[in-house]
């Protein structure tokens, strides 16, 4: 590299054009700025693909174009590329697959678009595949030192290697004998029962971090069972009217809010949120069909050409306190007064630990509710890095206290042309427990911890909602020792689960009795020396 003094910079984007062209703006800021980085150190720039006047955008957006982009690349030339907004990760991931020279992917830090969401979402990709690369980001690149050091070690070398102190090796932790107790139980238990992680269409996403060995899982008594898309379709048909408008007005007369308006392209209407609830029905039918432990429903590509957004229909799943299933089959309500753990976007990276984390909650006899959240963004308040998680709908009401105090807001048609309600609230203050399931480099793994959802004021609240986005559920989360250097270094995933409650000792001893590597990141690992 130091030779050439040239590096490709990829702009890896979105599927949906709609959403693409939104972002084109974020992203011609963060290549100008990426290139005056880079300039800075006598390094010249590329940028592939070009603007396109009739997409408005030069965004990579089919894995088509990522590989005739690579096809015109020197296979030993650096590339980098350039995140600033949602990616799908396999329109470069095949590409870099093959490629032979040095691979930095670089963020930028910023709550605008899921700029660093998408970054990390493609390196969990990359390790999945096992694709060595390096990860940067940073907010203002030329301006700040510890950026430009590190971007001169990856041109000097075509690797940086970012301080991981924070994380620990599980087995060189001690746990209380309860704990190891608890979960050794609880792992013979899963092995000799099985817990069945129903997964529809996989990879549609564009998250191949989500797509985890089923041998692997198989083998720790998680068998996956593959769903299709098409069938959760066919059973909303099978929910009549009646049904769907029980189901909402159940939810009306528990205190939720819907944003309602006339408008179905730009609002939300009630043709919209009833399709959601036979959606709700629906999952909840095939769960106890096929004797399911969680479920994972990933809209986007498919379902958000038919159907409204799923995103309601997981924050009902997620929670305990939820209008009823009738079975089909059965005629007895399914799984009542329980959640039916449902990991959006079907990223089973999450499955995995929201399962696990359900079982613990309820043999311990604690809320059980548990969620995802993307790593959005997050910055410093007061003496403490507080993260800003946020999802698109999928958390459940008891995490903002309830439904009185959940709100329902039409999805954007940028990226839901449909509409569909969210399931939106502010988190409520409490002790969490937080985890990662991932596979790197052929094996499997699980990064967990403990933090905090703190009460911020509610100017603060809507200043990070306005900076991201301001209708999705959001948890406003301190982890002491994982703030933004250390978690952008080690994270294996766009996403994080969460449940309130402590569990990580228990957590830990299942998934070490269960075979799972696992690792303890933060400061409470030092607790556990």
């Amino acid at each position: 590299m130091a030779k050439e003094k040239k590096v490709y910079l990829i702009s890896s984007g979105d599927f949906r054009d709609s959403a693409n062209e939104v972002c084109w703006p974020k992203q011609e800021e963060t290549l100008k700025a990426v290139k005056a980085a880079f300039t800075k150190l006598g390094v010249k720039t590329d940028v592939f693909p070009k603007y396109d006047a009739k997409k408005k955008h030069g965004f990579v957006n089919r894995q088509c174009v990522g590989t005739e982009i690579f096809s015109k690349i020197d296979p030993n030339a650096p590339v980098v590329v350039v995140l600033s907004c949602w990616a799908y990760s396999h329109h470069v991931s095949g590409a870099l697959q093959t490629h032979k020279g040095p691979i930095l992917l670089l963020g930028n830090f910023d709550g605008t678009w899921p700029g660093l969401v998408a970054l990390l979402n493609l390196a969990g990709t990359l390790d999945r595949l096992g694709v060595k690369h390096a990860r940067l980001w940073s907010e203002t690149f030329a301006k700040d030192d510890a950026f430009m050091k590190n971007l001169k070690t990856w041109v000097g070398g075509g690797e940086v290697k970012h301080d991981m102190s924070h994380v620990t090796d599980a087995a060189k932790l001690k746990l209380s004998a309860s704990a190891a107790s608890f979960g050794e139980r609880l792992a013979k238990d899963i092995k000799t029962e099985r817990r069945i992680m129903g997964q529809f269409d996989p990879g549609c996403m564009g998250m191949l971090n989500a797509v985890i060995d089923p041998g692997k899982l198989g083998a720790a008594g998680m068998p996956i069972e593959y769903l299709n898309q098409s069938d959760l379709l066919a059973e909303m048909d099978l929910v009549t009217e009646v049904e769907a408008q029980n189901t909402l007005n159940w939810l009306v007369k528990k205190g939720a809010w819907f944003d309602w308006g006339h408008d179905t392209f730009s609002q939300l209407v009630h043709g919209q949120v009833m399709s959601q609830m036979k959606m709700y029905i629906a999952a909840g039918r095939i769960y106890e069909r096929y004797g399911l432990s969680a479920i994972g429903i990933p809209y986007q590509l498919g379902l958000m050409r038919c159907v409204p957004a799923s995103d309601l229909v997981e924050g009902m799943l997620n929670n305990s306190d939820r209008p009823d299933i009738v079975s089909l089959e059965t005629k007895k309500v399914v799984g009542k007064g329980k959640p039916l753990p449902h990991f959006n976007e079907g990223d089973i990276g999450s499955g995995v630990p929201q399962m696990l984390m359900n079982e613990i909650y309820q043999r311990k006899k604690m809320a059980p509710e548990t969620t995802l959240h993307d790593v959005r963004w997050g910055r410093q308040w007061r003496d403490k890095f507080v993260w800003v998680f946020l999802i698109s709908g999928a958390a459940p009401p008891a995490h903002f206290g309830g439904w009185k105090h959940t709100k329902v807001y039409r999805q954007a048609p940028m990226y839901f042309p449909k509409g569909g309600g969210t399931c939106s609230g502010v988190s409520k203050p409490g002790v969490i427990t937080w985890a990662r399931f991932y596979e790197q480099f052929g094996q499997l793994g699980m990064d967990c911890g403990t933090g905090e959802v703190l009460e911020l004021p509610e100017a603060e609240v809507q200043d990070r909602l306005k900076k991201t986005c301001e209708v999705w559920p959001i948890a406003n989360v301190h982890i002491p020792g994982y703030d933004r250097d250390q978690l952008m270094a080690s994270h294996m995933s766009n996403h994080i689960t969460i449940g309130y409650g402590d569990i990580l000792q228990e957590l830990v001893s299942t998934c070490q009795h269960l075979g799972i590597p696992t690792r303890v990141a933060g400061d409470v690992r030092n607790k556990l020396r």
